[in-house]
This record gives C-alpha cells, sequence and structure tokens, in this order.
C-alpha cells in the first residue's frame, strides 16, 4: 500500500521501562516508511520529557523491583489490573504527574503536527490522548499476548492487540471491537525474510554439526543465567548467551567461564534474528517482543523464570497454546534441552504451534490500517 499526494506525519511514542517499547515504536517506523514512502515518522521517549526525578524513580523503581522483589512487582501489576484501579490513587497520581511534566511532549507532538500517534507504552499516553484527541487519533499498540487495565482505560481512538485472547478482553470491557484489530505484536520487517539456518551459523561462525543452545534474559538482562548456563555447559552443547543491556551480569558470566571456549557472551544484539535462526533451541525470559520475534523463527523455546505480572501473563499464554516449554528448575537445563534435542516429534509439535501464532507482519497491519483511518479523515 502507497499513499500518495502529500507528505503524512506519524508519532510513535514509547517509555525506555525495558526495551520492548522502544523495539516495537522502532519496527513501526520502518513499516509506515515502507507502506507509504514519503512518511514521515517520529519516535520519542516519553520520559525524555519528564524531569530527571519522575524519569530515574519511573525507570529505577520499574527495573529494582523486577530484579530484587519480582513478587511485589506482580502484586502491583495485579492488583491494579481491576476495574477500581482505573480511578484509584495511583492511577489518579500517575494522571497528575504526566500532566505536571509533559508539556514539553505536547509542545514537541503540536510542532510535529502528526496525523496520528501511536503509543506502545501507557506511561503519557492519557496526558497526550486528553490533549490532541480528537483532532489527531491516538492509537494504543499492545506488546504483551494479554492486556492489562491501564491500556484499556483512556479513550483512544482505537487499538492494536497481539491475540484473540486480549481481544475478548477489551469487549469484556464494554469497548466497541470496531476499533480493536487484533494485529500480532509489531516486530521488525525483517522477520518477514529471515535467514537459513546455514547462513545465519555462517554468519555466527558456527559449525553445522554444533547444537546450539540460546539464553537470553530480556533487554534488560534479568534472570538466573548463571545457573542455567552452569547446568548446559556440564555436556557438549555450544552456548549462546545474551545479555542484554545488563552489564554486570555480562561482566560476570565473562569473568566465570572466560576460558569456556563452547561459550560464547554477548551484551545487547540489534541482529539478534541470526542468534534465533542458528539456536536449536531457545532458553529465554517471556518478554512479549522478543517472544514474537522467537515464534517467527519457529525455533523451539523453553521458558525460564517469568516475572509475575506480563511475563507471566505472556509465559501463560504461550504455553495454552502449546508453543512453549518451561523449566521448572534451574539445575536441570542441561537434561530439558538434551531431551528436546532428542524428541524431533515434540520440536516439530512446538514449531508448528509457534507458527500458528507467528505474525511477522503485525508491523504492516499497523501501518495500513492507520494510514487507511488518516485518508477517511
Amino acid at each position: 500500500m502507497v499513499i500518495q499526494g502529500r507528505k503524512r506525519r506519524v508519532a510513535l511514542l514509547y517509555a525506555s521501562a525495558g526495551t520492548g517499547h522502544k523495539t516495537a515504536a522502532l519496527a513501526l517506523a520502518r513499516w509506515f516508511e515502507r507502506e507509504s514512502p514519503d512518511c514521515e515518522t517520529l519516535c520519542l521517549d516519553t520520559l525524555d520529557f519528564t524531569n530527571a526525578l519522575v524519569r530515574g524513580l519511573y525507570t529505577r523503581s520499574y527495573l529494582e523491583m523486577v530484579r530484587r522483589a519480582p513478587q511485589l512487582w506482580g502484586y502491583f501489576y495485579d492488583s491494579l489490573d481491576e476495574p477500581e484501579a482505573a480511578d484509584g490513587v495511583v492511577a489518579t497520581l500517575n494522571e497528575l504527574t504526566e500532566r505536571l511534566h509533559l508539556s514539553r511532549l505536547i509542545e514537541r507532538l503540536e510542532a510535529f503536527n502528526p496525523d496520528a500517534l501511536l503509543f506502545t507504552h501507557f506511561f503519557g499516553a492519557a496526558a497526550v490522548a486528553e490533549r490532541l484527541l480528537p483532532r489527531r487519533p491516538v492509537f494504543y499498540v499492545n506488546t504483551d499476548f494479554l492486556s492489562h487495565l491501564f491500556h484499556r482505560h483512556h479513550p483512544f481512538t482505537g487499538w492494536f492487540v497481539a491475540s484473540d485472547e486480549t481481544a475478548l478482553q477489551y469487549g469484556a470491557d464494554g469497548i466497541a471491537m470496531d476499533r480493536v484489530v487484533v494485529s500480532g505484536i509489531p516486530v521488525s520487517p525483517r522477520y518477514g525474510s529471515l535467514p537459513s539456518k546455514a547462513e545465519a551459523r555462517a554468519a555466527l561462525n558456527l559449525a553445522d554439526e554444533e547444537r546450539v543452545v540460546l539464553v537470553m534474559g530480556g533487554g534488560i538482562g534479568v534472570g538466573p543465567f548463571e545457573e542455567v548456563i552452569t547446568s548446559l555447559l556440564d555436556g557438549d552443547l555450544t552456548v549462546l548467551a545474551v545479555c542484554g543491556n545488563n552489564a554486570k551480569v555480562r561482566s560476570r558470566l565473562e569473568e566465570r567461564f572466560g576460558g569456556v571456549t563452547r561459550l560464547r557472551v554477548s551484551g545487547f544484539v540489534d541482529a539478534i534474528e541470526n542468534h534465533y535462526v542458528a539456536s536449536d533451541l531457545i532458553f529465554t525470559k517471556p518478554g512479549g517482543l522478543s517472544t514474537s520475534e522467537i515464534l517467527c523463527t519457529a525455533t523451539p523455546m523453553v521458558i525460564v523464570d517469568p516475572i509475575p505480572g506480563q511475563e507471566q501473563r505472556n509465559s501463560d499464554y504461550l504455553l495454552d497454546r502449546g508453543a512453549a516449554r518451561v523449566l521448572f528448575d534451574y539445575r536441570t537445563a542441561r537434561i530439558k534441552a538434551e531431551t528436546l534435542l532428542a524428541d524431533e516429534a515434540e520440536r516439530a509439535r512446538l514449531r508448528r504451534c509457534a507458527l500458528s501464532l507467528a505474525r511477522p507482519e503485525a508491523g504492516r497491519t499497523v501501518a495500513v490500517e492507520v494510514l487507511e483511518r488518516i485518508e477517511r479523515r
């Protein structure tokens, strides 16, 4: 789909709490540019427009909670996913904080003069929607397989959701279903034309005969890395460890396993699809964006230590659909890997289930729908 005529402008907004929201926004920018080559996109981190105190409290409190007190984070996540929470004290304080500290964001958006705005994180969404609706359409894009009340509470023009199950949540809230599009979670256009396994292994200098297992902790690099890797290395597997932005975990792994040639440790990897495709099996945290990418590659995945809250719900969704297995004890990671690698029928089943859920063109669905709505205005 190519829109002719005057240049379209689309603003894509995220919050840098984790990395998936930003990755989704950047993926959407590529899709808009592909669908309408003259479309101009602007990606903004809403937290960049708050003061240092608010930004620090928001990001550090989230990161520290999921790293040090994940059960507490799960409690907050679940307790705020109730109808009364929408008008409760925490929600009111959140919206007040947005209004007091996001005037510069509103000014930046007014200067850009977008034809449409899309949020991949709820921070700032209420303040922007309040100021710019109905003059400009404002959409919300879910980046997890199930929705939270905070995603649905604000009066957006429309929503793009990850699954039919998510759409049911919107319907249960009384939201008109013609405002909800089941698009999938937007991943990069690269996932529509993946390298072959041989090409991916050549790019990573891996031999065809190696049995390769990828271990990931998500963009913020949390999880039982050392325990899982220690178990996996108690055999002849080649292990790729991706630590995301957690430099401390990466340094610790390099110090502890520096002489082990069958282990490769990396930080944040941009072209992570080569790692996915080159691997025979993936042990991963169940972030919505990363697991959506893995589904597109159909590499069998094993879920490790989901954080209570959104990760636990993602895990439940993937397990319910038969698209993943779960690791119950870090010490048994090698046995889990060996068992799955020896069971071709089970891996084939996991691949089929993964492909049934994969949405490599989710971003295109979002871009086409938004561009068409712009044209109808």
